[in-house]
């Protein structure tokens, strides 16, 4: 049992205590208090992280679009959310600080960031969404859908970075999705 599960099975525990939940009314309070810690764990992280390396905007920028497009594309897991949240923690970070570096050197450009959301949409339109072991998907009306809604968003990006002034967010925006698209690659998903 990892550090997450635990304290959210022991807040469960105690808020239920005195209800007469069936044990799957427990577990998925259980769940759904361990993604609230979760994503307070990360989200504190990430904010520590982009502020240490003086990177916090372009960190949190990368780390909106990566997992909004995490969230419907799947990808590559660790065996513990524990783990995931920590190495995605370094890795927005380490985008945010090379997003920084680009723009302030001037080596934002327009094209190039084009060209990335144009690999990072046929690498979406072919191997999205990828599942894990832990969250298998076996509806195919479900996988369309997800097919759909991450081709979608690598278009909604092509939109923000061609309309939106702001070669910080729009670097970072970028980065965010091409890793996340990366992700998807069968040689980070070879369980599956």
């Amino acid at each position: 049992m990892n550090f997450s599960e635990n304290i959210s099975n022991k807040l469960t525990e105690v808020i239920t205590d005195e209800l007469d939940y069936s044990e799957d009314k427990k577990e998925i309070i259980a769940y759904a208090i361990e993604t609230v810690i979760l994503f307070l764990l990360g989200s504190l992280l990430i904010i520590v992280l982009g502020y240490m390396f003086n990177a916090l905007m372009p960190a949190v920028f990368a780390t909106v679009f990566g997992v909004s497009l995490r969230k419907v594309s799947g990808g590559a897991h660790f065996n513990t959310p524990l783990k995931c949240l920590a190495f995605g923690s370094i890795i927005y970070s380490i985008i945010g600080v090379l997003a920084k570096k680009l723009v302030d050197f001037d080596f934002a450009n327009q094209y190039i960031m084009i060209f990335i959301l144009v690999v990072s949409f046929l690498l979406v339109a072919f191997l999205a969404p990828v599942d894990s072991e832990a969250k298998p998907i076996h509806s195919s009306s479900l996988i369309l859908k997800l097919k759909i809604s991450s081709i979608a968003f690598v278009i909604v990006s092509f939109f923000v970075i061609s309309f939106v002034d702001n070669k910080l967010l729009n670097v970072s925006a970028v980065l965010g999705v091409s890793y996340q698209s990366i992700t998807l690659l069968p040689i980070f998903n070879r369980g599956r």
